[in-house]
């Protein structure tokens, strides 16, 4: 049968049917075991049934407990003890800044570790895919300084956060396309001729494309380094603390992620807290911890050269540090005698890769540790929940006599 159909196959008319009819006898007469014994067409018949019905059943099933579990969560936001929810990662920068902001109200709220890959716990209530995402009274913010602007200011002056909210319009600013294509219309609709109309078309497609090539339509908030309600006398203040939260967010952060991810080892232990943290199975934990630290490995890679950050990354993180403390002029904090937002938010970027290499390197050879030690002192005695309970990466804060005798 071989030696007839490799022969004929290309000639016969009828070889695909005899290829087939071939095929399915070899397949019905073939024992692995040398035997050749006649097996029955309807052997599987008997069995099609009840595994079809088991895999409809399993599938079901499946449904069933994903819906219920994506209502559990969108009726979690509305129980009254989890006024505050935060979606995060617990070594995001952005999202320790918010986590810190929330610290220092002293405000009990509820932490969600979103799975870095499937991101099921955020799809469950938003089509938001980035983290931080924070439900302030079923009112979802996003982006870190907005989200610490809102509350502050709705802190201070008593306002319902969903009327801040108007005050921090967003405006889009996509890039301005100088190469479209336009066609001149006629003044009588009947008069364009099916050619026009094709050109037209194309016209359309041809401006859709270049324009995501040239750049997509972003999305921006003037006002989100801007706290509301503050008085005349402390506008000198407010323009600095604006002037550091700014620094903080165009710079200090870039410094973060390549120093993180310097190399294959400080990436898997950036990821090792998924093995104490976040509901997650065996699987889960080891493929986030692998797959997670091989991408950031290679995104901290890109990030220093996009921001043209030196070979020794090192060099520039301590750099970025010691800037930080010379801009306090030797106060405590930058705000004085009390934290501001700028220190709290410093604060949080800090924490985000605090017990890691990279930061063992840095109280070495900056003196950034007082100030952190003075900061987490400070966010210990205001937080509701406690410093540890929210990022279990956290060690014990020291007390103020080790920090003395050290």
């Amino acid at each position: 049968q071989h030696y007839y159909i490799t022969n004929n196959l290309s000639t016969d008319m009828f070889a695909v049917q005899r290829f087939t009819r071939a095929a399915r006898q070899f397949t019905r007469d073939f024992n692995p075991h040398g035997r050749r014994e006649h097996v029955p067409r309807s052997f599987v018949g008997p069995f099609m049934r009840p595994i079809i019905a088991m895999g409809a059943a399993t599938v079901g099933c499946w449904c069933m407990w994903y819906y219920t579990k994506s209502a559990r969560a969108k009726e979690a936001l509305e129980r009254p003890d989890a006024r505050f929810v935060l979606y995060q990662y617990s070594n995001c920068p952005f999202c320790s800044k918010v986590r810190a902001y929330l610290h220092s109200c002293g405000e009990e709220f509820q932490i969600v570790e979103v799975n870095p890959v499937t991101k099921k716990e955020t799809k469950a209530i938003s089509d938001y895919k980035k983290v931080p995402l924070l439900v302030a009274d079923g009112i979802q913010l996003k982006e870190s300084t907005l989200i610490t602007s809102i509350l502050h200011t709705h802190f201070t002056q008593g306002t319902p956060i969903s009327e801040v909210i108007e005050w921090y319009p967003a405006v889009s600013q996509g890039i301005e396309d100088t190469n479209k294509v336009h066609i001149k219309s006629t003044e009588k609709e009947e008069l364009v001729t099916v050619t026009d109309k094709i050109y037209g078309v194309y016209c359309n497609l041809y401006t859709a494309w270049h324009s995501y090539k040239k750049g997509k339509e972003e999305i921006t908030y003037p006002n989100k380094y801007r706290v509301m309600g503050y008085d005349e006398d402390a506008h000198d203040l407010m323009l600095n603390e604006a002037k550091w939260r700014r620094w903080i967010d165009t710079h200090f952060v870039h410094l973060i992620s390549p120093n993180v991810y310097r190399t294959w080892k400080e990436a898997l232990t950036a990821f090792d807290y998924f093995t104490t943290n976040g509901n997650f199975s065996d699987f889960e934990k080891s493929y986030i911890r692998y797959v997670g630290a091989g991408a950031m490995y290679m995104i901290g890679k890109r990030l220093r050269k996009r921001h043209n950050l030196d070979r020794d990354v090192r060099i520039e993180l301590y750099s970025g540090l010691n800037n930080w403390l010379r801009s306090m002029k030797g106060k405590k904090f930058q705000g004085g005698d009390q934290p501001n937002l700028a220190d709290i938010e410093m604060y949080g970027m800090c924490s985000a890769f605090y017990g890691m290499p990279c930061w063992e390197d840095a109280i070495q050879n900056t003196k950034i540790e007082k100030w952190y030690n003075r900061m987490e002192r400070h966010l210990q005695k205001k937080s509701a929940i406690g410093l540890t309970s929210a990022n279990p990466t956290l060690q014990a804060v020291p007390t103020q006599n080790d920090t003395m005798s050290a």
